[in-house]
């Protein structure tokens, strides 16, 4: 009879042993917005950022301040006087009419919470990027290892056919060197493909936490091809929707609230007070006093050593650096994006290339087959024309996983790889279990 210890850990074993749950690129995704530290982090830094639209308007908003005061007075001569107590309390209001400083600094503030902003979107498209890579890279990984099985256990095949055909005086010796040759070149090309899907899979896993051995494969990619458009429209894009752009112009424009702010310390600061103080003093006379007080202040910087001045240079300055910054942005954005451009059309065409070499390959190992049965073709003209066809099979899938990571680059350069471009390639991923 099993013990209810023995029940628990064979049930606890069973739950370990348990195959984890396939998922797609969606799944992926989600799960990584729950496990991904970085995400988290970021998300932290919104929060943070967005404060500083409150803190630059509260320079502008009324200041309310309350103070009391009491004092014991105890004194020591003359020896008749009596201990008294006086106390005082007061409230009081500032408020800037006009202060170019404060003015500037909420504008700031309103530029550092829109930035904080666009650095999200910036870091959330950066995620997305890198989950939907990491799961391709598994992918592209998986189906090139499964390539080279298929075709180790071939070439182990032709070995074994070319010992026994040496051993009966059918074959040659030449034979036998070249079916070990390309054996010996399968298992070392599976011993790669095995370390770098081992990597890729530990990458997956730090970004979303899922079992990669459970990614789904991909199927026909050129099925659902992303939306046809010129290189002019995927510029203007990328102009209206980059962060990296975005970032660039907050930053400019940031320098320029800077410059605005450092011009307003050589004008004056006009500001409005108001106050209400009641205070009682046993030793004063009257012996209560209340008051209250409304005004104007008026404040006219006349010189600082010219420290201001230097603070306006320096602002003027960055106001160009940054200038400099967005206009080469700018340009490095439109060589990327065509860079991307121009890598997805020559991946769709270099796809469609292997699809057809792979056709051609296989029309020629039939014939080769053929031949060798006829004694026209020789078993070294056989295992040639069966490694041309897995050499295609492989060629079909690195241009497969170039063609969907050209994607999802340009897509992330246009500002617009978001949950509606992941689930596009997510029924593109899908497609192959639909079959």
């Amino acid at each position: 009879m099993i013990s209810k210890q023995n029940f628990l850990h064979l049930a606890l074993l069973s739950m370990l042993a348990a195959p984890a749950a396939a998922f797609d690129l969606v799944d992926a995704w989600r799960a990584a917005r729950e496990f991904n530290a970085e995400y988290a982090a970021a998300s932290a830094d919104l929060s943070a950022g967005q404060e500083r639209r409150a803190q630059g308007l509260a320079g502008l908003l009324p200041q309310f301040n309350v103070s009391y005061q009491h004092t014991n007075t105890m004194p020591t001569t003359p020896v008749s006087a009596s201990p008294s107590a006086a106390y005082s309390y007061g409230v009081s209001l500032s408020m800037p009419l006009f202060d170019l400083g404060k003015m500037a600094a909420y504008r700031k503030g309103v530029l550092a919470s829109e930035q904080a902003d666009n650095q999200w979107q910036a870091k959330q498209q950066q995620l997305l990027a890198a989950v939907v890579q990491a799961y391709l890279d598994v992918l592209h990984a998986k189906e090139a290892l499964q390539a080279t099985a298929a075709s180790k256990q071939l070439y182990q095949l032709q070995l074994k056919q070319a010992q026994l055909q040496l051993t009966v005086g059918t074959g040659t010796t030449l034979d036998l060197y070249e079916a070990q040759a390309a054996l010996d070149g399968a298992e070392a090309k599976e011993i790669r493909e095995q370390n770098e899907l081992a990597q890729h899979r530990q990458r997956l896993w730090r970004l979303t936490g899922l079992d990669a051995s459970q990614a789904q494969h991909a199927g026909d990619v050129l099925a659902a091809p992303p939306v046809e458009a010129s290189l002019a429209e995927w510029l203007r894009r990328a102009h209206a929707h980059s962060p990296e752009l975005r970032a660039a112009e907050q930053a400019l424009a940031l320098a320029k609230a800077d410059v605005t702010e450092k011009r307003g310390l050589h004008l004056p600061v006009l500001a409005l007070s108001a106050a209400y103080n009641d205070s009682r003093n046993p030793a004063s006379n009257p012996l209560r006093q209340r008051g209250s007080s409304v005004g104007v202040s008026v404040t006219l910087p006349l010189y600082a050593g010219g420290g201001h001045r230097s603070q306006l240079r320096e602002a003027l300055s960055r106001q160009q650096a940054a200038q400099d910054r967005l206009l080469e942005t700018q340009r490095q954005l439109d060589e990327e994006v065509s860079k991307a451009w121009r890598n997805l059309n020559s991946s769709a065409a270099l796809l469609r290339a292997q699809q057809r070499l792979l056709a051609s390959s296989q029309n020629k190992l039939a014939s080769t087959r053929l031949g060798v049965k006829v004694g026209i073709r020789t078993n070294l003209d056989l295992l040639q024309a069966e490694q041309a066809v897995y050499d295609a099979q492989s060629g079909i899938v690195g241009s497969k996983h170039g063609y969907l990571s050209a994607q999802v680059v340009l897509a992330q350069l246009a500002g617009m790889l978001d949950e509606a471009e992941l689930a596009r390639i997510n029924r593109v991923i899908q497609s192959v279990n639909e079959r």
